[in-house]
């Protein structure tokens, strides 16, 4: 197993802060707010870069202006010291910190932020003491939320374990240890990944946890009777353990599996597990021959298979209650007839397709797409009939149109149609020499939504609304775009809504060129007299 690479696993949206040190690296931080102006090099932050503490004054000020600026009530550090905190965990982070240095009533205001949020792309051991320096510091008595992202060690190890019982002392609700491997681990990379402490098993005020690149190991039941939602990733499970975590956890609403490995059945009867997600399996074997990832969920409401699963195939059955589904991965057979491959990738999506059937919504990506399209016509029929919302995670070039077709004539009930070309989508299938889509297909893509008019009109009886995401108007490719609105446009009778949403900056970027298109759009004949083109 080759190592993970270098990333952040996850976004977060409520906010918090980091606290400096002596070192010049913070702690925690805005959360959502990691954008280049409030970054330093390396992941230090520093308040002297911060403009919070500075004035601007006219040369030509009068004296009386200053004394009745002076004057003024600062109606903002009359808040109690609460209220600032609230104010603090939605700031930006340079500005939050920039406050330490406005007065001494604010100096150390920033220790009772519940929320701590520790980041570092780098492996230093200052980035370690920062953190110590800073928990010595705060003195919040309860901690909201507690992360740490950064290139782990194990020389780290019980440094790591003491932030985790401060953490878990003060009550901690969310807990995320979202650790990296280095570069320079090339083989068995989970022998250098963190050892949990045992006392983390038993634990009642936990209620959100991800465990990235840490070894689950406990040594007795583990007991987290508040969780609702585990994200474990870069992590080499078994069914056994799996079956331990469900059953340590009564209240678990959703489970997330990013980039884990050693697992063969899923067979989940929990009755609170509403969502699960399976992202980049791993086959440890490192074999080349396809093995099959088993899941039975009778209770989960939506499900997620992503990312590459390399040879991992996932053969889903027992899921009566399933009302969303995301098919949004690719497979990767690396011998054999590249023949026999695409005629087994088909065998696999189709039954994806077959067992979630029932679903209301259905994602399907790229590669599934192209799938669909190298076997146009075959199999699919009305299978997809009880779908209400349909969404494509995909750039839309050529070889995606005979899939979108499939798909499309299979949905005769489809309400709401999106394409999402902003998704991170997978990548399309390598032409392979000797069975390309040419060989299947050979088709003027500028004139395939007219030739499929007589066998689709019917399928669109019901669609109401239809959204395109990420929309770069001066891209090559826009046609395909344009070609499939006149479409829609031509043939929905029913339909409401076409929603134009440009990728963000490609506006005012190519402004005439927008402007051009959406007028073209806009001339398109319509079969639905209440039909309406918006962009934004």
């Amino acid at each position: 197993m080759e190592s993970e690479p270098e990333e952040s696993h996850s976004s977060e949206s409520e906010g918090s802060l980091i606290s400096e040190q002596e070192e010049g690296s913070y702690s925690s931080e805005s959360e959502g707010s990691h954008s280049s102006e409030s970054e330093g090099n390396d992941g230090y932050y520093s308040s002297h870069d911060s403009g919070a503490n500075q004035s601007v004054r006219g040369d030509d000020d009068e004296d009386d202006g200053d004394e009745e600026i002076s004057s003024r009530k600062d109606g903002i550090s009359e808040l109690s010291d609460s209220i600032l905190i609230r104010i603090l965990s939605f700031l930006p982070m340079k500005y939050v910190v920039a406050t330490s240095i406005l007065s001494k009533r604010w100096q150390f205001l920033w220790t009772m932020v519940p929320n701590l949020v520790f980041r570092f792309r780098r492996r230093d051991e200052h980035f370690v003491n920062s953190i110590d320096k800073t928990l010595v510091l705060h003195q919040n008595s309860q901690i909201k939320k507690f992360l740490i992202d950064f290139t782990y060690q194990s020389q780290f190890q019980s440094s790591v374990n003491v932030w985790i019982r401060h953490a878990t002392r003060k009550n901690v609700e969310e807990l995320h240890l979202q650790f990296r491997v280095g570069q320079h681990i090339r083989s068995s990379p989970m022998d250098y990944a963190h050892a949990l402490p045992q006392f983390l098993y038993a634990n009642s005020s936990i209620v959100k946890l991800s465990l990235w690149f840490c070894n689950i190991k406990p040594t007795w039941v583990i007991s987290w009777p508040s969780l609702k939602t585990l994200s474990i990733g870069s992590v080499e499970l078994c069914d056994d353990l799996i079956e331990e975590i469900l059953s340590g956890c009564p209240a678990l609403e959703s489970l997330e599996l990013h980039h884990c490995f050693g697992i063969n059945s899923l067979d989940i009867t929990s009755a609170s597990l509403k969502k699960l997600v399976i992202n980049r399996y791993w086959d440890s074997s490192h074999s080349h021959h396809r093995s099959v990832l088993k899941i039975s969920a009778p209770n989960v409401q939506s499900l997620g298979i992503l990312g590459n699963m390399y040879t991992k195939e996932c053969r889903v059955k027992n899921v009566p209650s399933l009302f969303d589904a995301s098919l949004n991965f690719e497979l990767a057979m690396q011998e054999g007839n590249p023949k026999d491959h695409y005629k087994l990738y088909h065998k696999v999506v189709m039954k994806l397709l077959k067992s979630v059937n029932h679903v209301k919504a259905l994602t399907v990506g790229t590669w599934c797409i192209q799938v669909l399209s190298i076997f146009e016509g075959k199999d699919l029929s009305s299978l997809l009939s009880n779908l209400k919302c349909l969404i494509l995670d995909t750039h839309l070039n050529k070889w995606d149109l005979p899939g979108i077709a499939n798909l499309l004539q299979s949905s005769t009930h489809l309400e709401t149609f999106v394409i999402n070309m902003i998704s991170p989508c997978s990548q399309q299938i390598s032409v392979e020499v000797g069975f390309s889509f040419t060989d299947v297909h050979n088709f003027d893509e500028e004139k395939y939504w007219s030739s499929r008019e007589g066998v689709l009109a019917n399928s669109l009886i019901n669609l109401k609304t239809v959204k395109i995401i990420g929309v770069i108007w001066n891209q090559p490719g826009i046609e395909l775009v344009f070609g499939l609105v006149k479409f829609l446009l031509k043939n929905a009778r029913m339909l409401e809504k076409v929603e134009i949403c440009a990728k963000r900056d490609s506006q005012s970027r190519s402004r005439w060129s927008s402007l051009n298109s959406a007028q073209s759009l806009l001339s398109f004949p319509r079969a639905s007299p209440n039909a309406v083109v918006l962009f934004s």
